[in-house]
């Protein structure tokens, strides 16, 4: 699992018609690293984590995945934004994955703990749910 994400090493690559070789080489790490994954004989790093979630975010929403723009959804206020690298860079479709340990200005501890957070919000959801569902 994918942190708190129902959603596994194994799935990814099944729902994006991978081998583990073609997924190991999107992601930038060893086909036997996805291999131990799949099998739970290790948890991804959290740039791995990263990656994955970038990865299915992609497929599922191809070139319309720039159109999403967290700061409007969240109504982030003007402090907030000034703060945020996505707001900034205007990749609101990137929010969980450009600011770090950032959300919605505040540092978490962790990434672990900043997942936790991004995982149940609902722009967050929004991004990974499949095509299909958003209709």
């Amino acid at each position: 699992m994918l942190g708190s994400l129902k959603m596994s090493v194994r799935g990814i690559r099944s729902e994006m018609g991978l081998s583990q070789s073609e997924l190991a080489g999107l992601a930038g790490i060893g086909s036997r690293a996805i291999q131990s994954y799949e099998q739970g004989w290790r948890q991804p790093s959290p740039m791995v984590e990263r990656m994955l979630l970038l990865l299915v975010m992609g497929h599922r929403n191809g070139g319309a995945l720039s159109r999403f723009r967290c700061w409007t959804q969240k109504k982030c206020s003007s402090d907030v934004r000034e703060k945020c690298i996505a707001y900034v860079t205007r990749q609101g479709h990137l929010c969980w994955f450009l600011t770090g340990t950032m959300c919605e200005g505040q540092r978490q501890s962790s990434w672990s703990d900043k997942l936790r957070l991004c995982l149940d919000c609902g722009f967050m959801r929004r991004l990974l749910r499949p095509a299909r569902a958003r209709s």
